[in-house]
């Protein structure tokens, strides 16, 4: 799979389609065949042209997703979270698999667009009406700060539709009720889905080790710091130590309250998204 070789391409990287599930998952179930048959062949293009429904462009532009989403690695081998999705989920419609979709897209060193991140984690408050427009100018902001220079007001535009509609569209990450087209080009945010348990454990894990690596305990505010772990998934003090006490009582981690600054201490071993992901799919 190529990889984006400038910001601009990175902001572009949908060729304009809104995220759909059947077409990431026609993608995500080809890379679960082949990793099945244990063939180090790297998984074509023409391959993916003849055994999926989808068009050229909308190859290059799924194939990214399927990536960005946390489902393939970037060598278009399975993650942990797609192997589980590939057997449990198949449709990709279980609120698991949507909110670890946007978990990825969103988390800050994860495999999602930068844009998406800025976007899902200062744009999006509940009661909060935008469009396409209003989306643009933050990814604008976003691309600004990041590398000094204005994108194309085309480029920007295209994206913010694109996230939005990511969200709104049945096709989408519609289960977390997230986004709501109220008019035509008009979108409201509304208060979501729960987020599960186990997918908030899992996205513990992964966030702790991308941001933090091996450290034993990190302080509890760092949970709800700006564009952090709380803000992605839209969760609030209350909410999350609902959350800590659960995964507490569930031994994954423990939390030292005595005096401040309060601690959160990894208790989880090597084995602990693969854990969650069983916990988070168990009815399955």
């Amino acid at each position: 799979m190529a990889r984006e070789r400038s910001d601009a391409f990175k902001l572009s990287f949908h060729r304009t389609f809104a995220l759909s599930r059947f077409a990431v998952g026609q993608i995500l179930h080809l890379v679960a065949e082949f990793e099945a048959l244990d063939t180090t062949r790297p998984l074509s293009w023409e391959v993916i042209r003849a055994r999926t429904s989808l068009g050229t462009v909308q190859v290059e532009a799924f194939r990214r997703y399927t990536f960005r989403t946390g489902l393939v690695t970037n060598k278009e081998r399975l993650t942990e979270f797609g192997r589980m999705v590939a057997s449990a989920d198949p449709t990709l419609a279980e609120l698991a698999t949507q909110w670890l979709m946007h978990y990825h897209l969103s988390a800050p060193q994860g495999p999602g667009p930068f844009f998406w991140h800025y976007v899902a984690t200062s744009c999006l408050r509940i009661g909060t009406r935008l469009t396409s427009s209003d989306v643009a100018q933050t990814i604008a902001l976003a691309v600004r700060e990041q590398s000094g220079q204005d994108p194309k007001p085309r480029i920007a535009r295209e994206a913010g539709t694109v996230f939005l509609g990511s969200y709104a569209k049945p096709e989408g990450l519609s289960q977390l009720r997230l986004i709501q087209e109220v008019e035509r080009g008009l979108y409201l945010v509304t208060d979501p889905s729960p987020v599960p348990v186990w997918v908030f454990g899992f996205a513990l894990v992964d966030y702790w080790e991308r941001q933090w690596g091996n450290r034993i305990t990190v302080d509890l505010a760092a949970l709800f710091e700006p564009g952090g772990l709380s803000s992605i998934f839209f969760l609030g003090s209350e909410a999350v130590d609902e959350v800590l006490g659960t995964l507490q009582r569930e031994k994954l981690i423990d939390v030292y309250r005595v005096a401040p600054p309060y601690q959160v201490v990894r208790q989880w071993g090597s084995d602990a998204r693969r854990m969650c992901l069983d916990r988070a799919y168990a009815s399955n």
